[in-house]
């Protein structure tokens, strides 16, 4: 896996002349996907959670480097607790903001972006429960030419259900692809 990364990051530095469109008035497609280990309180009870998750986005750049968007989310968790394994899927929608650091013109560039998604949590039992997150995020981009990037991501996520007076504070590893579609003129 090292490897496959670093030779991916290789070729983009073969492609000096790449640069991105992060500019006002493009529009960005694209998406990532995350895997996270997590600890978590449930009902005073110590849960250790698996969660794969797989997040679409789209969005726009209102200013140059400042995008906001829509991104949705689906997620798989495996969760183990006094002797007892569970598992879940979990869909949840929300806006997001992201800002880049970097010019423009350069073939890598830094970002940060924060997300709220609200979530539809369905267990093995049938029964549903909702809940509020918020997600950090920063990263890097590595841009193949104009319009296509690699993404490497650390993401540290906080959410609450308060239902199921659940809270838990997660950090998780992403990797994804981000296409810049560029303006008419």
């Amino acid at each position: 896996m090292k490897k496959t990364i670093l030779v991916i990051i290789s070729t983009a530095f073969i492609f000096s002349n790449a640069y991105s469109q992060i500019t006002k008035g493009n529009w960005l497609v694209g998406g990532t996907g995350s895997f996270a280990s997590q600890l978590e309180k449930l009902n005073a009870v110590d849960v250790n959670g698996l969660k794969i998750t797989l997040s679409p986005d789209i969005g726009y750049f209102l200013v140059d480097k400042f995008a906001v968007g829509a991104m949705p989310s689906f997620a798989y968790n495996k969760n183990k607790y006094n002797g007892g394994t569970s598992f879940t899927q979990q869909i949840s929608i929300g806006p997001f903001l992201r800002y880049y650091f970097l010019r423009p013109e350069k073939t890598i560039n830094i970002f940060v972006e924060s997300t709220y998604q609200y979530s539809v949590i369905s267990g093995s039992s049938g029964s549903s429960q909702y809940q509020n997150s918020f997600i950090f995020s920063a990263g890097t981009v590595v841009y193949f030419n104009s319009s296509v990037g690699l993404e490497l991501t650390a993401n540290y996520e906080i959410y609450n259900n308060p239902r199921a007076i659940a809270s838990a504070k997660t950090f998780s590893l992403g990797i994804g692809f981000q296409i810049h579609l560029k303006k008419e003129k």
